[in-house]
């Protein structure tokens, strides 16, 4: 069964590490965005199983939303992580992430 600080929690979580991510993104961030977003789908078919279908409805709102900001955020940065690979030279280290937004 859900608990009713788990979904809440979870979207607090997201945004937090979404701003993180948008502010300084890195592989780490990205990962654990994947593995939120995940979960939160998890959660929403918790509520569609036991038939709670405005919650599940108000929490797949949520998740879009932040998914949508997340996906441009990650397409940036998954863009320019292979523009850098493009430039390193054999054996030298990639960067782990491009610099803070301005």
């Amino acid at each position: 069964m859900v608990s009713c600080d788990r979904p809440a929690g979870l979207v607090q979580k997201i945004r937090t590490d979404l701003d993180s991510f948008q502010k300084n993104p890195t592989h780490a961030t990205l990962a654990e965005l994947d593995g939120s977003f995940q979960e939160i789908d998890a959660l929403i078919r918790e509520f569609e199983a036991r038939e709670d279908f405005a919650q599940a409805d108000l929490y797949r709102r949520q998740a879009m939303t932040m998914r949508y900001e997340y996906r441009a955020t990650r397409q940036a940065f998954l863009k320019w992580s292979e523009e850098q690979a493009a430039k390193i030279k054999p054996g030298a280290v990639a960067p782990e992430a491009p610099p803070a937004a301005k």
